[in-house]
Order: structure tokens, then C-alpha cells, then sequence
């Protein structure tokens, strides 16, 4: 396999690890495991930053990849789901990093549990990012088989 493939399947893997610790972490706060959350979250976080990196060093190195496809799929199908993918992510990973701020800033200063003051926040962002994380794996897949698997460049 060629460097790209790897950083393809490093980008791919590691998103896919990030969404699933975070969703374990989602179950870790509804049931009031605050310490298991914590840890979770941080660790999403973690793997979602080696998913930045590869991604930018896929991008830096390659270059961005070419939707081989009719034209007419390419703009009635691809741009529109690469645009709602593309703001689905920085949405994503704007909430995420506030909402890790806001979630360690409460644990270093003593405050514990969503529902305890000013705390609100935190929970009902989380609850939004559930949905735009999800979102967001969603229409990455769909991209990613759009570009190799469905109309794969010669």
C-alpha cells in the first residue's frame, strides 16, 4: 500500500475511534459516571487531534481528491453533501473544544455534574454535538464512498 492509502485509512480509523469513545463517554454521563466521562471525552478529543494532523498531512502532501464522476452528480450530489459534511465538521469541532473547555474548567474549579450551576450549558451542548458528530461521520462516509468506491478516479 502507498503512503496515501495509509493516511486515508489513518483519517478514516481514527475519526471512527473518536466517535466511539465519545458515544461511550454519552453513556458514561447519562449515567453519572462523571470520572469515566471525563476520561472518555478527553480521549475522543485526543483522537480527534491525531485525526486533524493526519488529515492536514494528507491534504499538504496530496492535495485534495477529485470527484471522477458525471457532472451533473457532482453538483447535485457531491457538493451538496461535501458542503453540509464541511459544516457539520468545523460546527463539530467549534462546540467540541468549547465544550471541553467548559468541562474541564468545571472539574479544576470543583463544580461536578451537568446540572449543577451554570453547568447546563455544558449538558446541552453535548447533547448538540451528539447529533452534529453524528452528522458528520455520516456524510464523511458518504463522501469517502463517493470518492473511491462509487466513482473512483482512473
Amino acid at each position: 500500500m502507498d503512503m496515501k492509502t495509509w493516511l486515508w485509512y489513518g483519517v478514516l480509523t481514527s475519526i471512527t475511534a473518536a466517535y466511539l469513545v465519545a458515544m461511550a463517554g454519552v453513556r458514561s454521563a447519562k449515567q453519572h459516571e462523571v470520572s469515566h466521562h471525563s476520561r472518555r471525552m478527553i480521549v475522543a478529543c485526543t483522537i480527534v487531534g491525531i485525526w486533524l494532523v493526519a488529515y492536514v498531512l494528507k491534504q499538504v502532501l496530496f492535495g485534495r481528491e477529485r470527484f471522477a464522476g458525471p457532472d451533473a452528480h457532482y453538483w447535485s450530489l457531491y457538493v451538496p453533501l461535501f458542503t453540509i459534511h464541511m459544516a457539520l465538521a468545523v460546527t463539530t469541532i467549534s462546540l467540541g473544544g468549547y465544550n471541553l473547555y467548559m468541562g474541564l474548567h468545571r472539574i479544576r474549579y470543583g463544580s461536578v455534574g451537568a446540572m449543577s450551576s451554570r453547568l447546563s450549558m455544558h449538558r446541552r451542548l453535548g447533547q448538540l454535538l451528539v447529533w452534529t458528530f453524528s452528522g458528520t461521520m455520516a456524510t464523511a462516509y458518504l463522501v469517502y464512498l463517493m470518492l473511491f468506491v462509487w466513482y473512483p478516479a482512473s
